[in-house]
């Protein structure tokens, strides 16, 4: 289940008035985290990555993402909150290609802080309609996130 539809469906528990707000801040706390852990993982296996045969034969694959870091840095991290799949990498590959710790450790905060908070505010609207003893709880628990990944789906099909 991919972390944004379990913040997404703690919002629906939240708007309904089951679950506190404070889950967000522990969300936070728990993404920053791990992101921090896998670029600290990427500083110390990143220069063993850069032996990989396609990376020795083609050392500007190396300097393009260094730029890509330098450049768009900050929106990398944030762009890799948001997708599941880029998301375990995206701190590796920023420390690998160089961008400084204190640059990464605002931009994970501050991802952490937009992509926790919006997830959660995402499932909290429609929270706010269901009742706490209704028999819509559940389906709005399941049903919200799923609707949320499915109009993603479709955001991205339309824009690439």
């Amino acid at each position: 289940m991919p972390a944004g539809a379990i913040l997404t469906a703690l919002g629906v528990l939240t708007g309904a008035g089951i679950v506190s707000w404070t889950f967000v801040l522990w969300a936070i706390c728990g993404a920053s985290l791990g992101m921090s852990v896998s670029y600290s993982l990427g500083l110390l296996f990143g220069p063993r990555l850069q032996r990989i045969p396609i990376l020795r034969s083609r050392p500007e694959l190396a300097e393009h993402a260094r730029g890509l870091f330098a450049r768009y840095g900050y929106a990398a991290i944030l762009i890799g909150y948001y997708s599941g799949p880029l998301r375990s990498v995206v701190a590796s590959v920023s420390a690998t290609a160089g961008m400084p710790r204190r640059k990464f450790e605002l931009a994970n905060i501050v991802s952490a802080v937009i992509w926790s908070a919006g997830a959660a505010a995402i499932g909290a609207i429609p929270g706010t309609l269901i009742e706490p003893d209704s028999v819509w709880l559940l389906p709005g628990v399941v049903l919200v996130p799923l609707v949320t990944i499915g109009l993603t789906v479709l955001l991205l099909r339309v824009a690439f």
